[in-house]
């Protein structure tokens, strides 16, 4: 190491040290020693706030600006039994974020030639009524397909969940609207396109993923949740109606499966981002309709979602995003194509918001005051924003 790095290092390590609370896993200079020192004292700064405000037991936090990583750090504890300090390395469940996962996989296959956007999901998942014969792998992409969202209705969430007891849940149920004619977020949607993509390769969910993303990215600690038991997960905390902290009781992972059965850390989701971003998992081609929302079948509604991916505009410029929320753990991902900025919020709260800690960390390492996001063009009658990323949580 550069004796000039060595020093930085060991100032900063100083600067930011809390007693078995944090640990600063990497920070790149921006600008310069002064100018990290700022943004190391900020990112702390709004952290911890965050944590305070919201009852956040543990929070992992990565940021990669121009390819750099600029910071990646971990504040509080992962479990309140045998207290271990959130790193950067921590895993949490990133719930719905999973869906830009099983969204790049169901692109990957359509570039191979192996399946059309615009083919029927009955032409892959048997036991569907005649009506998802409309049901278009895009649609279900883009949440306009009109399939019943299982988390409604369903509620074993601490149970498995087989694929033929969702199809036949599903199956009688009607759809909800005519496919094409309305957007509604569903994890039904996602859940089926899992089934498309195990019938297309012949290859359970996660090992395809593992092949064709995890391992040519380095994303070493992503797989599907539960599948190292050596390596158990954070404890998911909530709050219960008195606002006191409460344990959140576990989900099975079967039951989101491709909707949101995933778990990662804040630097694997950084990886994800910016290779995403850069071009090296998708075809330009793909990429463009992954992050381009439906037309509009509403003239009353702005439509913001593409394919796993939310598309708005803020004060940064383009703003590309998803959220995760899951009993006891939310997530955050985002990009800045402009700017080549990649902010990734993890955090064992359930009823926590990581939006705004995001978009706070964004605007410390841009140099911009905090204020509240500034969304393009007039805002829609009823949004498809509150929807997304979202299941129910169980009070026990």
């Amino acid at each position: 190491m550069h004796p000039r790095t060595a020093a930085l290092a060991a100032l900063l390590a100083c600067a930011l040290a809390h007693p078995a609370r944090a640990q600063l896993a990497s920070l790149t200079p921006p600008s310069g020693a002064v100018g990290s020192l700022r943004l190391a004292a900020a990112v702390d700064s709004i952290a911890r706030r965050a944590m305070r405000d919201q009852s956040i037991p543990g929070l992992s936090v990565a940021i990669v600006k121009d390819g750099r990583t600029v910071l990646e750090r971990g504040w509080g504890t992962e479990r309140a039994k045998r207290p271990k300090a959130a790193t950067a390395a921590t895993s949490y469940q990133i719930a719905s974020i999973s869906k830009q996962f099983t969204a790049a996989a169901v692109l990957r296959l359509a570039e191979e030639g192996r399946l059309r956007l615009g083919d029927p999901v009955t032409d892959y998942v048997d036991g569907l009524p005649a009506a998802y014969r409309d049901v278009t792998l895009e649609r279900l992409l883009n949440h306009t397909a009109g399939v019943p969202n299982f988390t409604d209705f369903f509620r074993e969430f601490r149970h498995p969940l087989s694929p033929a007891q969702l199809v036949d849940s599903l199956a009688k149920r009607r759809l909800i609207f005519a496919p094409g004619t309305a957007f509604r977020y569903s994890n039904s949607g996602y859940y089926l396109l899992g089934l498309v993509i195990e019938r297309v390769t012949g290859e359970a969910y996660d090992a395809y993923l593992q092949r064709q993303f995890w391992a040519p990215l380095g994303m070493r600690e992503t797989e599907y949740c539960g599948s190292r038991d050596h390596k158990p997960l954070p404890e998911g905390w909530a709050r219960d109606r008195r606002g006191g902290a409460v344990r959140a009781a576990p989900w099975d992972p079967s039951v989101l499966f491709a909707a949101g059965s995933l778990c990662s850390t804040a630097g694997d989701l950084a990886r994800w981002t910016v290779a995403l971003g850069e071009g090296r998992v998708l075809t330009p081609a793909s990429y463009r309709e992954m992050t381009t929302p439906a037309a509009s079948p509403d003239p009353h509604l702005r439509m913001t979602y593409g394919f796993g991916m939310m598309v708005d505009t803020t004060d940064a410029g383009p703003y590309l995003h998803h959220d995760g929320a899951v009993s006891g753990f939310r997530a955050q991902v985002a990009w800045y194509p402009a700017e080549h900025l990649a902010v990734v919020v993890l955090m064992n709260q359930g009823l926590a918001a990581p939006e705004p800690i995001e978009r706070d960390l964004a605007r410390a390492v841009l140099g911009t005051a905090p204020r509240e996001p500034r969304l393009a063009g007039p805002p829609p009658a009823a949004s498809p924003r509150t929807a997304v990323g979202s299941f129910p949580f169980p009070w026990q």
